[in-house]
């Protein structure tokens, strides 16, 4: 398992799976396009953010779609898990999730798994 640090304590990486961290992903929330970072069809963390936002918070995301391109229109309702207002950061979990908003979150982890197995022979 690989160790991270940061300023207050060390933290094991406890996945066993690589993970692709993509940052060209945006998705709306408050008519506003924020760039993600760990994008699953259960949820995202949205970098970025500057707001009242705060743990347990209900909110749509309106918008899914490449951060240099055409974001598409999509219905999710989700919830903060964690609001990280030094980092401007927020993580939701999406707890429903219209059909298009589906088909483009399987479409980018899709994508994502395409690139791990073509870099998977690299450490």
């Amino acid at each position: 398992m690989a160790k991270a640090k940061n300023s207050q304590k060390e933290i094991t990486e406890r996945r066993n799976d690589k993970r692709t961290k993509s940052t060209d992903i945006a998705i709306t929330v408050d008519g506003k396009d924020y760039s993600t970072q760990n994008l699953s069809v259960g949820g995202a963390m949205i970098n970025g953010y500057v707001g009242n936002l705060s743990a347990g918070a209900l909110l749509a995301v309106t918008g899914v779609g490449p951060a240099t391109g055409k974001v598409q229109k999509v219905d999710i309702q989700a919830r903060v898990n964690r609001a990280i207002p030094d980092a401007s950061q927020l993580v939701l979990t999406f707890l429903a999730v219209d059909e298009k908003a589906y088909e483009i979150l399987q479409g980018i982890m899709a994508d994502r798994i395409r690139i791990l197995e073509l870099n998977k022979d690299q450490p």
